[in-house]
């Protein structure tokens, strides 16, 4: 989402994400890595509960990160009347694990970094080093996945399901990609290595 500063674009940006988390029960905190003020072209990253995630003593444990940057509003694509900067994602991190801390599955876009893959993809049982790949997957798709695990809710499936087709409407509408296909569970697509 658009903003008339950069903090305002970064406030524009998280608020959504913490309306999206917010359907799931527990405490839910979104923490940015570094603190004061915000400026274009540095690299940014949040965190679930400051990295610890949000657990649930008998469904398991979520965890989520992403990495993102202020950019410049394109005004081919947005209406520059809503402000000259925006944020744009630059990797993400989300994962589930079971009571016993084995993984149900990991969605992964890190297009910086060590590994060979570096599009969306997905991890998943019996084989967990095998990556699926996928269309970029929003955060409100991980929070939906963590409900079909067994994740406790905060409010009913209906207001579930209007929170996060408001906060993902923002994300795509805002996005600099298309999402090509339905993510349902379980996401079944080509595996690379």
């Amino acid at each position: 989402m658009p903003g008339r500063t950069e903090q305002h674009a970064v406030t524009s940006f998280l608020d959504p994400l913490r309306k999206a988390v917010s359907v799931l029960a527990g405490h839910n905190q979104i923490t940015v890595s570094r603190r004061g003020t915000y400026r274009k072209g540095l690299l940014y990253a949040w965190e679930l509960n400051s990295g610890a995630g949000t657990s649930w003593a008998d469904v398991g444990t979520f965890t989520a990160s992403m990495n993102f940057e202020i950019v410049d509003t394109d005004p081919a694509r947005h209406d520059t009347g809503e402000g000259p900067f925006r944020v744009t994602t630059r990797g993400y991190w989300y994962t589930f694990r079971d009571p016993n801390g084995t993984h149900l599955w990991r969605m992964h876009w890190h297009p910086e970094g060590n590994s060979s893959v570096t599009g969306p993809h997905l991890h998943r049982p019996p084989d967990l080093k095998r990556h699926w790949s996928t269309p970029r997957l929003s955060f409100e798709t991980a929070i939906e996945w963590c409900v079909t695990s067994g994740a406790p809710t905060s409010c009913d499936s209906v207001e579930m399901a209007d929170r996060l087709i408001e906060t993902e409407s923002a994300y795509k509408l805002y996005g600099s990609w298309q999402q090509t296909s339905d993510p349902g569970y379980p996401y079944s697509t080509k595996p690379s290595r």
